[in-house]
């Protein structure tokens, strides 16, 4: 005679259930669905959202990037939005996104961000890409998402902390809906507008900023007012000319692209610095760098190899 198991599990509490759900990925969040009625809509609350292309699309290898089939994308965007629209929690924590398609499907993917900021999201993480920007050789062919800075909330009102956006563009007027951040990562974008260099001062909380394959800008500031900004990582921005640093906290600097000018006025606590410039000579950079920064205590210059433009 076999002894009929008993589920323990189900009878635990609906918090103890929801914390189970939130470890699983989203597909096999989905799948305890159907272990019992209890289960059925546990999936329902989880605060961290995720949807990859290439976990819902089986996309084939030898793809053209920017070339995706109508039927794929039309597939990934029910898949996302019925999940979506059965979403019963009151909070998402994270909400993060990567598709191979951009603005043409633009309301649509408003529509996903005013979800998350209803939501009261901490975290968001975009991708409209799913290639490399280094592999790329036709740029032409990416549908640069606008993103929507106007559906975020105005200062203290929003509860977001960290953005990451790649492959869009970024009007640079984005002001105080940017000022509860402490990360920004921002790839392959296009900053578009009147772009200042003193654009991101307004990230008065902003600890950690990424600025990779990024273009519309022609001198960053970093200044006062961006004084608890800890790390700065510039790489391959092109017609970038020059960086001025005057940040009381930075502690890590690192710098990758064309030969510019970098102007260090007040950087006491910095301890890490890595520069590759594509043409620089390395001994007397090294020390002309060693001589402003004695403080420094990890220095690494070095020449890259010339790197694929635009």
């Amino acid at each position: 005679m076999r002894r009929k198991c008993k589920d323990h599990i189900s009878k635990l509490p609906d918090d103890v259930l929801h914390t189970i759900v939130s470890l699983l990925s989203m597909r096999d969040a989905v799948r305890t669905s159907v272990l019992s009625h209890r289960w059925k809509n546990m999936y329902a609350y989880m605060s961290n959202l995720e949807f990859d292309w290439h976990d819902i699309i089986s996309t084939p290898a030898d793809s053209t990037p920017g070339m995706v089939c109508n039927s794929a994308v039309f597939y990934f965007l029910a898949r996302l939005e019925r999940f979506l629209a059965c979403h019963l929690g009151t909070k998402v924590v994270s909400f993060k996104v990567s598709c191979c398609f951009g603005n043409m499907y633009a309301r649509r993917i408003n529509d996903w961000i005013s979800f998350a900021i209803r939501k009261g999201v901490e975290n968001l993480d975009l991708a409209f890409t799913c290639d490399k920007p280094a592999e790329r050789s036709d740029w032409r062919i990416i549908d640069y998402y606008h993103f929507p800075t106007q559906l975020l909330l105005h200062g203290e009102e929003s509860k977001l902390r960290h953005l990451s956006l790649r492959s869009c563009t970024l009007q640079s007027d984005f002001f105080d809906r940017f000022s509860t951040l402490s990360t920004l990562v921002l790839c392959d974008v296009n900053l578009a507008g009147h772009v200042e260099p003193h654009m991101f001062s307004c990230c008065s909380k902003l600890e950690c900023l990424t600025l990779q394959w990024c273009f519309g800008l022609e001198r960053l500031c970093i200044g006062d007012s961006l004084d608890r900004l800890k790390v700065l990582v510039v790489s391959l921005c092109e017609g970038l000319k020059g960086i001025e640093l005057s940040a009381t906290n930075l502690t890590s600097f690192h710098y990758k692209g064309d030969d510019i000018e970098l102007s260090f006025e007040r950087v006491p606590n910095l301890g890490e610095l890595y520069v590759m410039m594509k043409d620089t000579d390395v001994v007397s950079t090294f020390a002309q760098l060693e001589k402003e920064l004695p403080h420094v205590k990890s220095m690494t210059v070095a020449k890259s190899r010339a790197h694929r433009n635009r």
